[in-house]
């Protein structure tokens, strides 16, 4: 448990999670109780002697240990590598090559190895192994450009031997070996690589290796020019050079402060590890606040911001293939593209290979769908919007998005209807917000019926609002509709927590405690309460308390909100023979705002 939540400093791990890394397939009856012991213990093992220890807390749907730099060897290297890369980007080769160097020499060996049967800790690991070799990979060009390649022979050797099949690693070893005098030696590497690549995966050497190839026989003079990333094509820098494929960023963007500043600090702080995740309930502005935070990092990413949507019309999660389509056109490809994943996944990370990119991957299903497209992006930074907690997602930084403070939601429907509207009717604009949850779409949806009836006063607006049986047919408003954003959602669970879903929206009391209902799931308390858990992670059920994590014996009461509950009790009545409308771009991320 250590292991896992060091592993995921500073990021909540969930219970199910840590119940999968602790007991695979087969978790004891009393598994939640155990990992409350579990975590009483560690707040125990882990304080200093100067009260600076890591601080260990409960927070739902699970654990967050909350470490720093100078306390983890993970983050360390993490900070030092960011800032050795910031200090490339403003040019400064010698002082990069040092942070990178200082990072590399943190470096002893796999990590946690006598926890690799524990796949959450295994996965962890491996992404850690990646972040290393990417930094080795850095260190290794810019000692390269700097001239130092007599030093780093044999190292790089080494290490192509244990990693065969990264190009980076290969293509910085045979300029090493050919600037050491030893041609036969680098002409014997991309040979050896060629042979591997066509057995192994049936596939070249990427075109960046071949021209390495071609210029070392024949001895072009300017392979002994230090100079960074020399033999890229200079059509790829062109085509790559400020794209944008963002959608606009609406100039009504309001509230959100805080976490407007979160997700910068996550994606510029030194610890970050390239991807943050950003999830919430549906219609709550999640690609609003991804977008609008990709425009403010214009500076940051000079070579492109490039949007991506994970979800098709209808509802359904795209093929990666195609997401990876999108990405290549958003970077400036042109003509036919490759007709496979593999080899669109080859020819984007060639593409952006050395560039400072942000991607934005919009309304995920999964996290296997995000990974098919991470495997691709490189050293790119990600950020990624999902309708329900990505905890599964490997080295990603989380952000929860909560519905709109009611002070925020007002002063969003004042912008839409005009302030002097809201103004006359303080009372009831407040209602609607109410009524609304403060999901920004709901309220959108609100703003362009009321400026569209200005004969309609917002206290009658708000009264139609408060009658369940035409709340969701009166948020409709053109194509914005709130219904079927709520059906996808639904659409996403599995069966067993579609039904687990329809039966607590059947309850009459507001709040629920697991004990109550474990017997209507038709199973025991813990398992009654990993299927609540699933549902918080889908942002289909909050809790509506927490209590400290030795009080924490089935105290907390949960809810469902009332725009999920009278959705719930619209499709269960058979009221709604609608069936789900499309979910655009021009839907949820638009209305989302």
């Amino acid at each position: 448990m250590l292991g896992l939540l060091l592993c995921r400093a500073n990021r909540t791990v969930s219970v199910a999670v840590l119940t999968e890394a602790l007991w695979h397939d087969e978790p004891p009856r009393t598994a939640h109780k155990n990992i409350q012991v579990y975590g009483s213990a560690l707040r125990k093992l882990l304080v200093a002697e100067d009260g600076a220890g890591p601080r260990l807390r409960h927070n739902p749907p699970g654990y967050l240990i909350q470490i720093g730099p100078d306390q983890l060897d993970a983050l360390q290297f993490a900070e030092l590598a960011r800032a050795g890369r910031i200090e490339l980007r403003r040019g400064d080769a010698a002082a990069g090559a040092d942070l990178l160097g200082q990072a590399v020499r943190l470096w002893r060996g796999p990590v946690l190895p006598e926890l690799s049967s524990a796949q959450a800790v295994a996965d962890e690991a491996e992404q850690l192994g990646e972040q290393y070799l990417s930094t080795y990979e850095d260190w290794a060009e810019t000692k390269l450009a700097l001239g130092h390649h007599t030093d780093l022979v044999e190292e790089l050797n080494g290490l192509a031997r244990h990693h065969p099949l990264r190009e980076r690693l290969r293509h910085a070893q045979m300029l090493a070996l050919y600037r050491s005098g030893r041609q036969t030696d680098a002409l014997a590497q991309f040979d050896t690589m060629r042979q591997l690549l066509a057995r192994e995966l049936g596939l070249r050497p990427s075109p960046v290796l071949a021209r390495l190839y071609e210029a070392i026989l024949t001895g072009d003079p300017s392979l002994h020019v230090a100079a960074l990333g020399r033999l890229r094509p200079a059509s790829v820098r062109a085509t790559t050079a400020e794209r944008s494929s963002l959608i606009r960023d609406v100039g009504d963007f309001t509230g959100r402060e805080h976490e407007v500043e979160t997700l910068l600090d996550m994606v510029t702080r030194a610890d970050h590890r390239g991807i943050a995740a950003i999830s919430g309930p549906a219609g709550v502005g999640k690609t609003a606040l991804a977008v609008h935070c990709a425009h403010r990092l214009g500076e940051r990413f000079p070579d492109g911001r490039i949007l991506g949507c994970l979800r098709a019309s209808d509802g359904r999660a795209r093929a990666a293939a195609d997401v990876l389509g999108d990405l290549l056109r958003g970077i400036g490809l042109t003509g036919a593209l490759p007709d496979t994943e593999e080899e669109r996944a080859a020819l984007l990370r060639e593409s952006t290979a050395g560039r400072v990119m942000l991607l934005v991957l919009d309304d995920a299903v999964s996290e296997t769908q995000v990974r098919s497209v991470l495997a691709a992006a490189g050293d790119s930074v990600v950020l990624v919007t999902s309708r329900r907690h990505l905890g599964g997602l490997e080295s990603a930084t989380h952000l929860v998005l909560e519905p709109l403070p009611e002070a925020e939601a007002v002063r969003l429907l004042g912008l839409l209807i005009g302030p002097e509207r809201v103004a006359a009717e303080p009372e009831a604009a407040r209602r609607l917000a109410e009524v609304c949850c403060g999901l920004p779409l709901a309220i959108r949806i609100v703003g362009a019926k009321l400026a569209g009836l200005r004969h309609l006063t917002l206290a009658r607006y708000a009264e139609r609002l408060t009658d369940e049986r035409r709340l969701l047919d009166e948020l409709v408003a053109g194509d914005l509709q709130l219904r079927p954003r709520l059906a996808v959602s639904y659409q996403d669970l599995t069966p067993d927590d579609r039904a687990a879903l329809d039966l607590l929206a059947a309850l009459t009391a507001p709040t629920f405690a697991v004990p109550e209902i474990a017997g209507s799931l038709g199973t025991d308390v813990s398992r009654a309460e990993v299927t609540i858990e699933r549902l918080i992670e889908a942002h289909l059920v909050e809790a509506v308390e927490a209590d400290d994590v030795e009080a924490h014996s089935g105290g907390t009461r949960y809810s469902l909100s009332p725009l999920i509950r009278v959705f719930l009790r619209e499709r269960h009545s058979g009221a709604a023979s609608r069936s789900p409308a499309s979910t655009t771009l021009s839907g949820e991320d638009v209305g989302g705002r």
